[in-house]
């Protein structure tokens, strides 16, 4: 009897943290810092290494900094620091993995004329995909065939497809007449957006666009935010796709760079950038194991485990767009004026499960630069930061209930932010995704060993058994050594009674029975 089941199991680190820290000194061309104004973080992973013990990873952020300096110009510089984390795994079960690095929180100080100091702080969501062995071990299932009782069970099986990088290089804004000099990019950013997902029958083709957002200065004029959005499609393979029963599509920004180059009628403003697609996709697995087993003729020593295992129940996406209204008073903002770069960050503080709905409530951080001109005529840039709470539902396809493990994520895109005299008014897209998994344990055979002890059956010696409150069908079986095929053909017992053989024999209604 083969009692060797080989499986894929998924592990899931939703929140390990890591730093990246670091000082950056201004070039001799930049001016002092007098106020800063705007800092943009962005991740760029460059790779991971698995180890005999650990999987490694490491990346870059970069910084974008948006300061006045000493003559209240208004100007930037950029820097990265690096950042690695690792997570234990067993080589030898290790099949693949997925990990995603965003920010969590970042500041920058300055602690001289010239002198920055930078701390970032980086979630990293890791799943992992190993390759397991369940295996009854010793010598009653080698040298007989023994009656067993059998349970299967749902394990959440991942998925990983990988695309090949794309290099992406895309002219964002022409500027007749002007000066490269004077031209500078003070932010710069990209977000994708994915639109489609074509299914075939080993593969997955994921289309989109990625949307470039630059922050331009041209001299004097007032900064203005440029977007462009680049469409891209790629197919990656991916094995047994109908089988999955989520698909969760990511890209991947793994650089940037914007460039102002000079031309016959003025200056042209590009964005390089690297991107890579990607896909995770769930599934359960069906894993049959040995719960219990005896011989009929002859004794065996059980030994039993814990079988730990997660079974994934459902994910759900929501997008919605959310607005607010209030007072510059209660938001903490002093001065009011145009807005020309904002943007927002969202977390997931606390959630609650009611019905098939999980109820999400977080914080919007919200931050930017926004100018006005004062009673001299010159124009006055300054920042604003300020936090909004929001409360989100979504809605599960599956039922819920309070032992299930919940994991709620958030991303925050299309943030506008304006003001009139009295009031800010935000808008902002939010899109959530929740995931239900369950964390299951069952217990198992894990060991038979023959024993000495031997049984015979004298098939002229009927028992009449009154079966006990909780008993079933294989326990009486193992208790009188006898097979279950036997009980069932002497009780003319119905197909449908003898499959719930696992099952109290008070629930199938069976009063007593007749054991030879």
């Amino acid at each position: 009897m083969q009692t060797e089941k080989e499986y894929l199991i998924g592990r899931e680190i939703s929140a390990l943290r890591c730093e990246s820290v670091g000082e950056y000194s201004l070039p001799d061309y930049n001016g002092d810092v007098k106020k800063i104004l705007a800092v943009k973080t962005k991740v760029f992973p460059t790779g991971k290494f698995v180890g005999e013990e650990a999987l490694e990873f490491s990346g870059t952020v970069g910084y974008e900094v948006v300061y006045l300096d000493g003559e209240n110009n208004l100007t930037h510089a950029e820097f990265s620091t690096d950042y690695e984390a690792a997570v234990k795994i067993n080589s030898e079960s290790y099949v693949d993995s997925d990990v995603m690095t965003s920010v969590s929180a970042s500041s920058v100080r300055l602690i001289g004329p010239r002198k920055l100091s930078v701390k970032c702080s980086l979630d990293n969501e890791i799943r992992i995909s190993e390759r397991r062995v369940y295996d009854v071990e010793g010598d009653a299932f080698m040298e007989y065939d023994p009656q067993t009782l059998t349970a299967s069970v749902n394990i959440l099986t991942p998925a990983f497809a990988s695309g090949q990088s794309h290099e992406i290089k895309e002219e964002i804004l022409h500027i007749e007449g002007a000066i490269a000099d004077e031209v500078e990019v003070l932010l710069s950013d990209a977000r994708v957006e994915l639109d489609s997902l074509d299914k075939a029958e080993e593969s997955v083709t994921v289309k989109g666009s990625t949307l470039v957002s630059l922050l331009i200065k041209n001299s004097d004029e007032m900064p203005r935010l440029v977007e462009k959005a680049v469409p891209f499609a790629e197919e990656l393979a991916l094995a047994e796709i109908d089988t999955l029963d989520s698909l969760h599509p990511r890209c991947e920004i793994t650089a940037l760079k914007s460039s102002v180059t000079p031309t016959e009628d003025g200056v042209t403003v590009s964005a390089s950038l690297s991107l890579v697609p990607r896909i995770y996709g769930k599934k359960n697995s069906s894993v049959e194991l040995f719960k219990d087993a005896f011989l009929k003729e002859r004794g065996t020593e059980n030994e039993y485990t814990d079988f730990g295992y997660t079974e994934h129940i459902c994910t759900e996406r929501k997008e919605e767009n959310f607005e607010f209204k209030r007072g510059i008073s209660e938001v903490g903002i002093e001065n009011v004026g145009e807005v020309i770069y904002s943007e927002a960050q969202a977390r997931v503080e606390h959630f609650e499960i009611e019905d098939n709905t999980v109820k999400t409530e977080g914080e919007l951080r919200l931050s930017g630069i926004a100018c006005r001109v004062d009673e001299n005529g010159e124009t006055i840039f300054y920042p604003i930061r300020f936090s909004l709470p929001y409360t989100q539902n979504v809605n599960m396809n599956c039922q819920m209930h309070d032992n299930m493990r919940v994991n709620c994520a958030v991303n925050s895109n299309d943030v506008k932010i304006s003001f009139d005299e009295n009031n800010v008014f935000v808008s902002v897209n939010l899109v959530t995704f929740v995931t239900v998994s369950s964390d299951k344990r069952e217990r198992c055979l894990g060991a038979s060993y023959l024993t000495d002890e031997e049984f015979s059956h004298d098939e002229s010696v009927v028992t009449v058994y009154y079966p006990e409150r909780g008993e079933t069908l294989f326990s009486i079986a193992k208790r009188f050594h006898t097979s279950l095929g036997e009980i069932a053909e002497n009780n003319r017992l119905s197909q449908s009674v003898f499959a719930s053989f696992g099952a109290p024999v008070g629930s199938l209604d069976i009063k007593k029975l007749m054991i030879k």
